[in-house]
């Protein structure tokens, strides 16, 4: 199937482009921050996705070029949303003078799961709303579902992103603030018990 073919060499040179870009975390976090990178990040994946959509389904050029963008959007955010993480750890131990880190990412993996599973049954219900049969030749109304769930949808979803780590408190002075706080409370601590 030529059709299925060409989906699949399209979402590969994603993946590699992403896995590629990811390498640049490192460096775009220490000159930007971890929130300005994925902030930025998520805001143009949210404007390339949304893009997809009006791409004729024959536009195959400009469908490499959009997936090798938003790869190259979204691929610095994957590694830092996870630091970020560990950033919530940090700030609990600061502000109750307790490390939970255990109990943070508990809490994000519980949620990331929970998120797969209705974001999967979600995507599934709301396709059958649009007629989708699977193993079937799909109506016109099916085949706008799928156009909207592969380009409008995700780019809301990715502004949702945008949005909630626009408002997230923890920027980068705020995390060295608390960097440097929590190493004088730990040395404290050590020459105490010494």
């Amino acid at each position: 199937n030529v059709a299925d073919v060409g989906n699949s060499l399209i979402n590969m040179l994603g993946t590699g482009v992403t896995i590629i870009v990811i390498l640049l975390s490192p460096p775009l976090a220490r000159r930007f921050g971890k929130k300005a990178v994925s902030v930025v990040g998520f805001g143009l994946a949210a404007i390339f996705s949304t893009l997809f959509y009006f791409l004729s389904p024959t536009n195959i050029l400009g469908m490499v070029v959009l997936t090798v963008v938003i790869a190259v959007c979204y691929a610095p955010t994957i590694p830092l949303v996870w630091t970020m993480f560990a950033d919530v750890a940090d700030y609990s131990e600061w502000k109750n003078g307790r490390r939970a880190t255990g109990m943070v990412f508990a809490t994000i993996g519980f949620a990331l799961k929970l998120g797969l599973a209705l974001g999967t049954a979600s995507f599934l219900w709301l396709m059958a709303l649009y007629g989708y049969q699977s193993n079937q030749e799909q109506t016109p109304q099916a085949l706008e579902g799928i156009r909207q769930f592969s380009s409008v949808y995700v780019g809301i979803l990715f502004a949702v992103c945008t949005v909630l780590l626009a408002v997230y408190q923890l920027n980068k002075a705020r995390t060295i603030q608390i960097a440097g706080e929590l190493a004088e409370r730990r040395r404290a601590a050590e020459v105490e018990a010494a």
